[in-house]
C-alpha cells in the first residue's frame, strides 16, 4: 500500500518527466477505473476506451492533483467525469439516430402502425428532460454535483462512494439528501413543482 507521501513523491517525479513514476502511481489503480467503467456503461470495449482515456486526461492534467486527497480518489474522479461525457456523448448520437429511424419509416411507409402518433413528442419531451437534468446538475456546487453522479451515473453505493472519495457514510448521506434537495428546487423553479421528475 502507496502512502501518502510516496504518492507525493511519485507525483513529483512524474511531473518531471519520469514515466515510470506515472506507472507506478496508475498500475494498482488501472483495474479499478476499468470496472468503475464497466459498471457504469455496461459494455467491455467502451470501458477500455474510457479507462484508456481517464490515463491520459491523468496524465496531462497531473499538474492539477493538489495533494489535498489520494491520488486515487483524484483519479476516480477524473474517470467520472470521463464516463459522465461518454455517456453524454452515446445519448446525443442515439437521439440522433432515433430521429433519423423516424425519418426514414415516415418516407417509408404510410402505416399509421408503424410509429405511433405520439413518438417524436415523446422523444423531444425525454430529451427535455435528460437536458434539463444535466444542466440542474452542473450547476450544483461541485461537492454536491460529484457525490450525486458517483450514485447515480456511476451506481456506486455508499460504501464505494466512501472508499473513492475518503468522505464518511454520514457526510455521503447528507451531500446526497442535499444535491437531491437543491436539484429539485432548480427544477421546480424553472419548469413548475414536479413537472420534470413525473415525467
Amino acid at each position: 500500500m502507496v502512502t501518502k507521501k510516496q504518492e507525493m513523491e511519485l507525483v513529483g517525479r512524474a511531473l518531471a518527466g519520469d514515466e515510470r513514476a506515472f506507472e507506478d502511481l496508475i498500475t494498482p489503480l488501472r483495474e479499478k477505473v476499468y470496472w468503475r467503467a464497466v459498471k457504469a456503461l455496461r459494455d467491455l470495449d467502451q470501458a477500455e476506451d474510457v479507462t484508456q482515456e481517464t490515463l491520459i486526461r491523468a496524465f496531462t492534467r497531473l499538474s492539477t492533483f493538489r495533494g489535498e486527497s489520494r491520488f486515487s480518489s483524484w483519479l476516480y474522479m477524473v474517470a467520472s467525469n470521463c464516463i459522465r461525457m461518454h455517456i453524454r456523448s452515446a445519448r446525443r448520437k442515439s437521439a440522433l439516430r432515433l430521429d433519423d429511424n423516424i425519418s426514414h419509416v415516415e418516407s417509408q411507409s404510410h402505416n399509421v402502425l408503424l410509429l405511433p402518433a405520439k413518438l417524436p413528442d415523446e422523444v423531444a419531451a425525454d430529451t427535455q428532460v435528460f437536458t434539463a437534468i444535466e444542466r440542474a446538475m452542473d450547476k450544483l456546487p461541485e461537492q454536491y454535483g460529484n457525490i450525486l453522479r458517483l450514485w447515480v451515473e456511476d451506481g456506486l453505493d455508499l460504501r464505494e462512494i466512501h472508499e473513492e472519495s475518503g468522505l464518511s457514510i454520514a457526510a455521503i448521506k447528507s451531500r446526497l439528501h442535499r444535491a437531491r434537495r437543491r436539484l429539485r428546487e432548480q427544477l421546480d423553479a424553472q419548469y413548475g413543482e414536479d413537472t420534470l421528475l413525473a415525467a
